[in-house]
């Protein structure tokens, strides 16, 4: 299966299976997580602290303190697999 990984942080985007996103670090499910479930999704080189779940968990933003970047995230991951799926 081929999925999007999408950096929240630096906007890194790749093509890859789960198991080599898995591989280079990435925090994305199916291997980091679940799908549908607001956690981090990075990459292998940054941190948690600029993402969606930071700013819901640690910042304690609510819905509508979130930014267009921070809701198409959330609107990504709660669409996810089909968000981020790629025909083969």
């Amino acid at each position: 299966m081929l999925l999007r990984h999408i950096c929240e942080v630096c906007g890194k985007d790749e093509v890859l299976t789960p198991e080599q996103a898995f591989d280079q670090g990435w925090d994305y499910p199916p291997r980091m997580g679940k799908f549908q479930i607001v956690s981090p999704r990075t990459c292998g080189s940054c941190s948690i602290n600029g993402t969606l779940w930071w700013a819901i968990s640690a910042e304690g933003k609510q819905p509508s303190e979130l930014d267009e970047k921070q809701l198409q995230t959330l609107n990504r991951i709660l669409n996810e697999p089909e968000s981020i799926m790629v025909a083969n």
